[in-house]
């Protein structure tokens, strides 16, 4: 069995001495047979003295790796402390519009107020906590607000999940304030809840949500709303069921902070179980590590896991898309982004010793330098240039027109005028005679019987090179003949990405692998 954590290592070498006295013991019963054997120069010394510099390097390297995961572990500690003390101090002020809308108690106004600027919603959010104070009922307020949060109220279908993300951050920002809320507002707020829960319920299908992003959110404010209101823990709500939806709001950041809230603690474990089971490994690690759970759930074999699951999914991409182009580089795309992660993964909680990423750089290099190659555009044929291609159709599609220059003659017994017979039969001379005129004469050559017939002229080199089929191409002394340029194709597949971030607009609600209230 692979040692995956500090402490099955220290457990293990815990066992050597005892090891080595079992080892003692089987090299003194061979000794006794040494008489039976042609030579034996072994003494116990000797092997002893072998382990005991095996053992003693062991736990030097074992010493090292505590203290470097010593260190990591209050680095991280440190830095959650000072984010949640920055949140915890003394609340920015807030402008003059939020306190008056407050002091209104124009929860709705609030909500609009918020919605309609989103590039100001960072600083507006963190502006809220002074905000409250001038509000007779926060709770109340906030209530209001919410109006419509299930079904869109009044606003457009386009603009409902703006309005529930808005709702979210009113919820997250009340509660981490912990405004005091009344009892008639907290049975307010579990009337909402429970109008919630029926409508959440008939949003679902056969146990299936219909659209994940809209049923999660959806899910997301419920959870938030009986944290912040702190209905809970007057009972009336079955634990599974909050498991379940924690297990669909996973990918949301607030998660892990209203599993606390909720009381759902020492369930954690079933979580990860429900994540795990999914093939949501790297939102499970999320749980594990802020838990602290890694002897339960080791990381390393769960990361692996992830890889192969990833490698399974990009497959099942490539043969859904036929091989195209397009389902290629999104196949490509896929699995560059989960090796990604996992390396961050193996970086931000020291795991590099365990599972060594070389590898999965390796791959991110070549799947890379394969998506290069299909960016580069094919050897393409090289089409004729617009100017010959048009005197190609006329030559198929007009007669041959008749040679009336100075060479022609007229003959009493024919009706139409004839070649000069000292012109040569099989000369073409392009470019040569003083009008540029190009003079055929009947031949096998040619493909023709019967009388001679003059050509048509063609001046320049397109003439030489595109004239009759058959007609000989490039000969000496012709200086008008060119050479036309290849045109290479330029037609290039696009790669398309699957993903987008889902935010409050200026507030971030990541896909994935995002601990609560602190970036990773």
């Amino acid at each position: 069995m692979a040692l995956t954590t500090v402490k099955s290592i220290e457990t293990a070498l815990g066992l050597v001495d005892s090891k080595k006295e079992n080892l003692k013991k089987a090299f003194e019963d061979l000794q006794s047979h040494s008489s039976a054997l042609s030579s034996f120069n072994f003494t116990w010394s000797d092997l002893d003295s072998y382990f005991t510099s095996i053992q003693s390097d062991l736990l030097e390297k074992f010493s090292t790796i505590q203290t470097l995961e010593l260190s990591q572990s209050q680095t991280q500690k440190l830095k959650r402390k000072k984010l949640k003390d920055s949140l915890s101090a003394d609340p920015i002020p807030a402008r003059a519009e939020l306190k008056l809308l407050c002091e209104k108690m124009d929860g709705m106004g609030l909500r609009k107020y918020i919605i309609e600027r989103p590039r100001e919603r960072t600083a507006i959010r963190v502006e809220l906590p002074d905000a409250w104070k001038s509000a007779a009922d926060p709770g109340s307020m906030i209530l209001d607000a919410l109006e419509g949060f299930c079904d869109g109220g009044s606003v457009s279908t386009s603009d409902v999940g703006g309005l529930r993300r808005v709702c979210v951050v009113l919820l997250e920002e009340l509660m981490r304030a912990n405004v005091e809320i009344g009892a008639e507002v907290k049975e307010r707020a579990r009337a909402m809840a429970a109008d919630w829960k029926v409508k959440i319920e008939a949003n679902s299908g056969d146990g299936e949500e219909r659209d994940e992003e809209e049923t999660g959110l959806v899910k997301l404010g419920y959870l938030q709303l009986l944290a912040t209101y702190g209905l809970v823990s007057a009972g009336g709500y079955d634990v599974n069921e909050l498991i379940d939806y924690a297990v669909v709001i996973a990918r949301y950041r607030q998660v892990v902070d209203l599993c606390q809230a909720l009381g759902l603690g020492n369930r954690i474990s079933d979580v990860i179980q429900k994540l795990i089971s999914k093939g949501k490994q790297l939102l499970a690690l999320k749980f594990i590590f802020e838990f602290e759970l890694t002897d339960e759930f080791p990381p390393v074999p769960l990361l692996k896991a992830y890889v192969i699951d990833s490698k399974e999914n990009v497959q099942k991409i490539r043969k859904s898309g036929k091989s195209s182009r397009q389902s290629l580089n999104e196949a490509v795309m896929k699995e560059i982004s989960a090796l990604k992660s996992v390396i961050k993964c193996i970086d931000d909680h020291g795991l590099e010793s365990q599972y060594p990423k070389h590898i999965l750089v390796t791959r991110i290099e070549k799947l890379e330098k394969e998506k290069a190659d299909k960016k580069r555009p094919a050897t393409a044929t090289v089409p004729k240039p617009p100017q010959q291609a048009k005197q190609q159709k006329q030559r198929g599609n007009k007669r041959v027109k008749e040679f009336t220059g100075p060479l022609a003659v007229k003959n009493k017994n024919r009706s139409k005028p004839v070649v000069f017979p000292s012109q040569p039969s099989h000369v073409q001379t392009v470019g040569l005679l003083p009008d540029n005129a190009a003079l055929y004469s009947s031949s096998p050559a040619y493909g023709r019987a019967g009388p001679h017939v003059a050509a048509d002229m063609y001046a320049g080199s397109s003439a030489g090179l595109h004239g009759f089929p058959g007609a000989p191409m490039g000969f000496s002394g012709n200086v008008n003949q060119t050479v036309t340029n290849a045109y290479p194709s330029e037609r290039q597949g696009q790669p398309s990405y699957y993903d987008a971030a889902i935010g409050y607009g200026g507030y971030v609600i990541p896909p994935q692998y995002h601990p609560g209230y602190y970036p990773q």
